[in-house]
């Protein structure tokens, strides 16, 4: 059996980026490889990011994650195991290195190399291990959906080494059409968009991953990365409307002060059945709403960002809302005073998933196309 390597984010706690490691893991496994991400800490490495040096994660993921460590020191801690126990059960991981260096140990060990999805690959805070810079020259190399969270790379100073990596894949498929013409103009190839890895499973796989949690009376779940209070009232303000009960998954420490936040730790399997047992889902979170669609519910799309802002990384979102036919379900912010206006009316699930089921069997055919290649034996190979 071939062996795939794959390089994306999984160890740091955020739902959607541990779930799309799980589901393209689990889709390269399906079609007949033996999946492994490579388990890699980037606080090994000291990641670029514009203006300052920080690991990996972006300011703004590390001001949510440190926030909840001071808000739940306990909660925090069973959230903590509930994820590693998840990961351990549903990755396949090598063995785990002790210094961003060790990475060139995988460097020609593998019969293909995948990166993707999340935003592995944002100039934002940039860490070139997610481009396979580690990857011998002689091996080949797939990108499945990595997101780089802006329209173009021009204001930053990673973005000349960036173009020089991307010419290095042998397939690139990107998440969003924003990255189409950043891939283009990089490398002068056209790269077909893809969906994120957790549209590749349906519903009905994704609940086998869920854990079950009893929610007695009907509840819209609210799940926003985002600090802005408008966003947070307005949430609240549509779910009574609505008559659910509110249920906030916690991010800041204001959350724990809310009557109406969750007091159970939630990990990524009680965060799918939080979402899949919703009646209504306010989110902020791209993969909120992915898994919103996934489970076919009613939702409301915040942005998280200010559109007119340079740092605004929205674009996924309106991508995401546009390929699935969804875009009734976003809630601009000038319009967060109008909220009756976008609620009360049903998603319309058979033209959604007539859309997401096309664009899978293309995605899938993608990957089954650019492993084939990548892992077909070449002359001179024993």
């Amino acid at each position: 059996m071939k062996t795939v390597s794959i390089m994306t984010w999984y160890s740091y706690e955020n739902y959607g980026s541990v779930l799309q490691a799980v589901a393209l893991n689990r889709v390269i496994s399906d079609l007949g490889y033996k999946a492994v991400d490579i388990a890699y800490d980037p606080s090994f490495g000291r990641a670029t990011h514009e203006g300052s040096r920080l690991s990996f994660v972006s300011k703004a993921i590390r001001k949510i994650a440190n926030n909840a460590r001071g808000t739940f020191p306990a909660n925090y801690t069973d959230k903590s195991q509930l994820f590693n126990s998840f990961v351990s059960r549903f990755l396949t991981l090598a063995d785990d290195l002790e210094s961003k260096e060790a990475l060139s140990l995988f460097s020609n060990c593998f019969d293909a190399y995948v990166c993707g999805s999340d935003q592995i690959w944002s100039p934002r805070c940039f860490d070139s291990s997610y481009y396979l810079d580690f990857v011998a020259d002689s091996q080949r190399m797939v990108a499945y959906a990595p997101s780089f969270g802006c329209d173009s790379l021009e204001p930053f100073s990673s973005g000349d080494q960036i173009a020089s990596l991307l010419r290095r894949f042998n397939s690139i498929g990107v998440r969003e059409a924003s990255a189409v013409d950043i891939v283009e103009k990089c490398t002068g190839r056209k790269p077909p968009v893809v969906l994120d890895p957790t549209l590749l499973l349906e519903g009905k796989e994704w609940e086998r991953f869920a854990t079950q949690i009893s929610e007695n009376e009907p509840y819209c779940l609210i799940y926003l990365l985002g600090s802005d209070n408008c966003n947070l009232k307005c949430a609240q303000e549509i779910a009574r409307a609505n008559g659910l009960r509110p249920v906030l998954v916690p991010v800041f420490k204001r959350d724990q002060k809310l009557d109406y936040c969750a007091r159970f730790p939630i990990g990524p399997a009680e965060f799918l059945s939080l979402v899949s047992h919703a009646n209504l889902v306010c989110t902020d979170s791209f993969h909120g709403m992915v898994f919103s669609t996934i489970f076919q519910k009613d939702f409301i799309a915040f942005e998280r960002f200010d559109p007119n802002s340079s740092d605004s990384q929205n674009t996924r979102i309106y991508s995401f809302l546009e390929m699935a036919g969804a875009e009734d379900a976003l809630l601009p912010r000038h319009e967060l005073g109008e909220w009756e206006k976008h609620v009360g009316g049903s998603l319309d699930y058979s033209y959604i998933n007539r859309r997401i089921e096309a664009k899978r069997s293309e995605s899938i055919g993608y990957l089954r196309s650019a492993l084939a290649w990548a892992t077909a034996d070449r002359a001179g190979d024993h």
